[in-house]
C-alpha cells in the first residue's frame, strides 16, 4: 500500500471526473491490526492468532481451493498432498489472492513445507491468504500517518482479530500513538457520522413531496 496510487485517483470514477470536490470521497479500508510490544512479540502474536483463525478443517479447505481438490478426508496436521493441483480456470475463490499458476505455488509450499518441518496446516497459516498489519505501536503509528499524509487513506474499518479482545490493544496501545501524532482524533465535535468523517452537506436536499413522488 505504501507505493500504490491513492484510490482516489485509481478509482473507476475519481471525484474529480465527476464534478465532486477531492475530499469528497473517504477511503476506510478493512483490515486486521495486531499490535505487540515488539516486532519479536507482535509477530509471536500473529502466530497465536492464526492458529485460533485456521483450524484443521480451515486448513484443509483453503488448501483444497489451492489444489483443486477435495482434501476433507484428510489429516491437516500431517504432511503437504503428494498430488498435483488440478488446473482450472481462476474464478476468484482463493479470496482477494489470484492463483494465476497453482503449480507454481504449490511447488513453493512444498519447498518451503520441507526446509521448515511443517505440516499442511502450518504451511497454511505462513503461506495462505494474509491480511493486515502486524507491529509495535509506534512502527504501526508511523506506518499509518505515512498512509494517511500521502493520501492512500482516511483510516480503517478494523476487523477484530477475535471478538471481542482484538480491539483492546489498538485502543490503549496504538490510538495514543495515533494521537501524538496528529492522525487521530481525541474527541468527537460532530453529531452526526457525516460530520464525524469531515464529510459536507449534500449538494441537493429534496423536499418530501419530491421524495415521495420520486418512489
Amino acid at each position: 500500500m505504501t507505493h500504490s496510487p491513492s484510490p482516489r485517483t485509481s478509482a473507476p470514477h475519481p471525484p474529480a471526473l465527476v464534478g465532486r470536490p477531492h475530499d469528497d470521497l473517504r477511503i476506510l479500508p478493512g483490515t486486521e491490526i495486531i499490535v505487540g510490544a515488539t516486532e519479536e512479540g507482535a509477530q509471536e502474536k500473529k502466530h497465536w492468532i492464526r492458529l485460533q483463525q485456521v483450524p484443521p478443517a480451515t486448513a484443509l479447505g483453503i488448501a483444497g481451493l489451492l489444489w483443486g481438490i477435495d482434501f476433507s478426508d484428510r489429516d491437516a496436521d500431517g504432511r503437504l498432498p503428494k498430488e498435483d493441483p488440478v488446473v482450472t480456470e481462476n474464478d476468484g475463490s482463493f479470496g482477494a489472492r489470484r492463483i494465476a499458476d497453482p503449480r507454481t505455488v504449490v511447488a513453493e509450499w512444498r519447498a518451503k513445507a520441507q526446509a521448515h518441518g511443517w505440516s499442511l496446516r502450518e504451511t497454511v497459516i505462513a503461506l495462505g491468504p494474509q491480511r493486515g498489519h502486524v507491529g509495535t505501536p509506534s512502527g504501526l503509528a508511523d506506518k499509518f500517518a505515512h498512509f494517511v499524509r500521502h493520501g492512500a487513506i482516511d483510516g480503517f474499518n478494523v476487523t477484530p482479530y477475535l471478538i471481542t479482545d482484538g480491539l483492546d490493544d489498538i485502543v490503549d496501545l496504538l490510538v495514543p500513538e495515533l494521537q501524538e501524532r496528529g492522525i487521530y482524533r481525541t474527541e468527537y465535535t460532530g453529531t452526526t457520522l457525516r460530520e464525524n468523517l469531515g464529510l459536507r452537506e449534500p449538494l441537493t436536499h429534496r423536499s418530501a413531496p419530491d421524495r415521495q413522488q420520486a418512489g
